[in-house]
């Protein structure tokens, strides 16, 4: 990483991929924009730990399996195919070395790719996604209340045996939705069940992986 001298923090990653690849990159990453999620929160709903978004999109993961793409289409509610290419696009199989620079600023993130054509010494941009900075909160007491509102719901939700399953953080995050008949963010979900996990008596909720990833159980109910 480098630091500018007007306090931006700017990271530089690179890989070499062909063009279908930087395309389902690229789907992923504006479907998360798009949506205000942060990567922990797309990682929560995913079952994934939580640096899993970030790995991708810091291509220390290189290969995204099909399952993986499958389930983050699933729990974000797009379409597999639709979300990648446009109709009549030609793809182009020939590898290409991309360099994706992420720069943080006081109140966003940018994320410009370039494709490095070596032999024209050429450095074209593929796209440019300005997102926001999702470690600050600019409705804190808003935040608060909502918080709140979803202990009390996943307390009775523990009480009245919704957890005596395994729930997908997916499935967690979609009743809590309806209960409260709002939208809720993921990140508000993930604090009640990270304290839940933290508690020794019978709210106490356990983690475990499952075949397609995390689920949450009632430690009552774990055999």
């Amino acid at each position: 990483m480098k630091k500018k001298s007007n306090q931006h923090l700017t990271k530089l990653c690179k890989r070499k991929c062909d063009e279908i690849e930087i395309l389902i990159f690229y789907s992923m990453l504006l479907q998360r924009v798009s949506l205000g999620l942060s990567p922990q929160e797309v990682s929560f709903l995913m079952g994934k730990p939580l640096d899993f978004m970030s790995k991708i999109e810091s291509f220390k993961i290189k290969t995204i399996l099909a399952i993986d793409y499958y389930i983050f289409c699933r729990v974000l509610n797009v379409s597999s195919t639709n979300s990648i290419m446009l109709p009549g696009m030609d793809i182009n199989l020939q590898k290409h070395t991309y360099e994706l620079e992420v720069t943080t600023l006081n109140d966003r993130v940018v994320y410009l790719l370039s494709r490095l054509d070596v032999e024209e010494g050429q450095r074209i941009i593929e796209f440019k996604l300005i997102d926001a900075r999702h470690d600050i909160d600019p409705y804190e007491d808003a935040t608060k209340l909502t918080v709140g509102k979803i202990n009390n719901l996943i307390t009775a939700e523990i009480n009245e045996g919704y957890f005596s399953v395994d729930r997908s953080p997916s499935e967690i995050h979609k009743r809590c939705c309806e209960k409260l008949d709002k939208y809720i963010q993921p990140k508000n979900l993930m604090k009640i069940l990270e304290d839940l996990l933290n508690r020794s008596d019978e709210l106490k909720l356990i983690r475990k992986e499952s075949k397609y990833g995390f689920v949450y159980l009632s430690k009552s109910y774990a055999g």
